[in-house]
């Protein structure tokens, strides 16, 4: 696996791509504000000086005179001062800019500004031969056609301090995420300790043996919720593999014995081809078969259940009239064991559905309570609405269900350990009822205690 394939690696890569992009913001941030700061404190400075001056000119004629003369007696004169009209031509310029800055008069940014004509005072930043950076206000002059005021300052250290800021975060922000990207390897690894303990647990447990389960320190929170997933799953793992195994066992024990009988009944038709119990030993030998049949046909349900989309096949139906039905066939069946079946349907009640497999629903649920009712008892149908529901009631006179198989009762495969030896079956009919109540978008539920009998309710939306 390449390093960049790893959780690890991506990890890592992703914490010091948000380091890198905040360090970056914050260099930005802190270079825009240092420089808005510096550059505000200037403004600040001229904007004061051009309103005092302008004030002072405002009374007098814009001539290099008379503006000389107004200047030498005024307080606090700016040393960078000019007066230009609206062509950008100078009518006056500080003593220090007379000698310091002989051109800049044509400097073309100054004339510009002027020429451009402002109505409000407006800020700029322009490089002179000799002063260097120079930070100008430009603001017109009131009472004063057309003529405005500049006013210089250098910056000074400002430069120098702004740039002193862009290196150090060029230099320190590579450098910052060069040290902390180890830093962010190591917690990446220590974050995935947790699921790397995970892993080698998971590798350890075998198919022979799902009892293992994955334990998890206290203090990891985030992984509390997997590791309940997991160990969950696995416990549903080794339920499986328990039902498969007795699934298995009684399959084989279903199976095995009606081929033994089968081939025994074979051998001895065969040894004796003119016997007088040739048509009693047919007759056995087609029950087996029956029996075996029956073992399939329940497979083959229960797999065609979970692979078939039966919308298709739904229809309006009269449920009611349904269930009388399977009641007359369930009575028939139930008096070779001196069972009754007695009912009480309420009529006209229809809705959606398959109806081959509602009929396996109440045929399954009937089957399964004549077997475990005594001779004697009494298995009873009630159907009625209630609400927006079809509820049916499937309930017996039988020795009832053990507590902790009540919540297995639905499993596949599955029987509870007091019908093991006494009733014929491989523990499919409850698992069918289920699935195709499930498709129904239904729901199913017992109740039962031993010696009280046992009760099937079944909820089917109408």
């Amino acid at each position: 696996m390449k390093p960049a394939e790893t959780l690890r690696t991506r990890l890592a890569l992703w914490y010091v791509g948000a380091l890198t992009l905040t360090l970056s913001a914050f260099a930005l941030l802190l270079y825009g504000w240092l420089a808005q700061t510096l550059y505000r404190h200037h403004d600040a400075e001229l904007e004061a000086s051009a309103l005092r001056i302008a004030e002072v000119l405002s009374s007098t004629s814009l001539e290099q005179e008379p503006i000389a003369r107004v200047l030498r007696s005024s307080d606090a004169v700016p040393r960078m001062l000019m007066v230009r009209n609206s062509h950008g031509d100078l009518l006056y310029r500080s003593p220090l800019l007379q000698v310091a800055e002989p051109t800049i008069g044509r400097h073309e940014a100054l004339v510009h500004a002027a020429a451009h004509a402002p109505s409000d005072p407006e800020f700029f930043t322009v490089t002179l031969e000799r002063s260097g950076l120079v930070r100008f206000i430009c603001s017109p002059i009131k009472g004063v056609d057309a003529t405005y005021l500049q006013i210089g300052n250098p910056l000074g250290d400002v430069p120098t301090t702004l740039h002193a800021v862009a290196t150090a975060s060029i230099v320190l922000v590579p450098l910052i995420v060069i040290v902390t990207s180890f830093g962010g390897w190591l917690i990446a690894g220590r974050a995935l300790a947790p699921l790397s303990a995970i892993d080698a647990t998971l590798r350890d447990i075998q198919a022979t043996d799902l009892s293992q389960r994955v334990e998890v320190n206290p203090a990891d929170r985030d992984l509390h919720a997997l590791v309940l997933t997991i160990n969950g799953l696995l416990g549903r793992l080794e339920h499986a593999f328990a039902d498969l195994r007795t699934f298995a066992a009684d399959a084989s024990h279903q199976l095995q014995t009606p081929l033994a009988v089968m081939k025994g009944t074979i051998e001895l038709m065969r040894r004796d081809r003119d016997s007088s119990q040739k048509g009693a030993l047919l007759d056995g030998l087609d029950q087996e078969v029956n029996d075996m049949s029956t073992v399939v046909s329940d497979l083959q349900t229960l797999s065609l259940a979970d692979a078939d989309t039966p919308v298709g096949r739904r229809t309006e139906l009269d449920f009611s009239a349904l269930c009388g039905e399977v009641l007359e066939v369930l009575a028939a069946l139930a008096e070779s064991k001196t069972v009754r079946v007695l009912g009480e349907i309420r009529p006209g009640i229809r809705l959606t559905g398959d109806p081959v497999k509602l009929r396996q629903i109440l045929l399954n649920l009937g089957d399964n309570a004549i077997k475990y009712t005594p001779a004697g008892g009494v298995v009873r149908y009630d159907l009625r609405r209630e609400g927006a529901w079809a509820l049916l009631a499937v309930s017996d006179t039988g020795p009832g269900i053990d507590r902790q198989d009540i919540p297995r009762i639905f499993d596949r495969f599955y029987r509870a350990a007091s019908g093991r030896e006494s009733i014929h079956g491989v523990g499919l009919g409850l698992a069918i009822v289920k699935r195709f109540v499930e498709v129904h978008d239904g729901q199913v539920n017992v109740t039962s205690a031993p010696g009280e009998g046992t009760r099937f309710t079944v909820r089917l939306p109408v």
